[in-house]
């Protein structure tokens, strides 16, 4: 609604009228016992929830500038009754007074489902591109880097097969350049199996889309990318430090990241060790203990 260009003649103020409006009648209709946020909360949605009183949980994890995140949130935060960190403990840092209500529960990821792996055909790989939700700008560019690299590393493999799963917030269609023989998918509501499938993964480095092919061990390119908070880069140098199935790609072009491609296809790597985060479980229990 913010950035729609649909809302164009609409003054901020009058939108953010609506927005509280819209929430209030969300809160009204679903009347929660508890709101959980992520760590970048709609404001309107916000007030609203903190207007009703009703009790408040927020996700805060790992950033680039923590002091700056608190100080943005600062008035939400005074009203946040428990903190859920999904990291190792001793990840962040914070004020005492906030470290009083915050819980280090490790990493929260949706389960995998056991699944048998299809028969690998080294000849005929499967590629899978990902940008998560596909929301943020300059989605659409990744997309297209990794939809060239795809062309170009056809050459290696021309019977490559390949799918593009755009993410239910994309929204640039008309910028996308697809390539011969990509499927283009625009939403896969059961991304763990399309991801556990592939011989390789070329993904941004977001939270959720990492924990998530950890758990999997699939061989992953991450290409990170800048965002206001969310520290992409430092992400992905981690996990490829710490996993032998992710390679984190910092060159320019698909010619580049078509040849990282290739040789990570060719290297044999030794099956990974599949993980079951629990951090979901261990937050879902301390969300049921704050409320009694």
């Amino acid at each position: 609604m913010s950035h729609s260009a649909a809302w164009a003649a609409w003054t901020e103020g009058e939108r953010s009228v609506l927005q509280a409006d819209i929430s209030r009648s969300v809160l009204k209709s679903i009347a929660p016992r508890v709101v959980v946020f992520d760590f970048l909360p709609n404001p309107n949605f916000a007030d609203a929830v903190v207007k009703s009183e009703i009790p408040i949980v927020l996700c805060m994890r790992e950033m680039r500038d923590l002091a700056s995140y608190l100080a943005y949130a600062r008035d939400l935060l005074e009203h946040v009754k428990l903190i859920v960190i999904p990291h190792l403990e001793g990840t962040i840092r914070l004020p005492e007074n906030l470290a009083a209500k915050s819980c280090f529960v490790g990493q929260i990821a949706r389960q995998a489902a056991p699944m048998v792996r299809p028969e690998r055909d080294h000849a005929y790989p499967r590629i899978v591109i990902t940008g998560g939700g596909g929301g943020y700008p300059g989605t659409v560019e990744f997309y297209n880097l990794a939809t060239k690299a795809i062309a170009a590393l056809r050459g290696h493999y021309p019977a490559l097969r390949a799918q593009l799963i755009a993410g239910p917030l994309f929204q640039d269609w008309l910028l996308l350049q697809p390539v011969d023989g990509l499927a283009l998918i625009p939403f896969e509501p059961d991304t763990n199996s399309r991801l556990a499938e592939a011989d390789l993964v070329v993904s941004q480095a977001g939270y959720n889309t990492v924990a998530e092919l950890e758990q999997l061990g699939t061989k992953t390119i991450l290409v990170p990318a800048e965002r206001q908070w969310d520290d992409q880069f430092a992400r992905a140098g981690r996990i490829a430090r710490e996993r032998g199935n992710f390679r984190v790609f910092g060159e320019k072009t698909p010619t580049e990241l078509a040849n990282l491609a290739a040789e990570l296809l060719r290297e044999q790597i030794p099956e990974a060790v599949r993980l079951k985060p629990n951090g979901g479980i261990k937050a879902a229990r301390l969300i049921h203990q704050m409320l009694g």
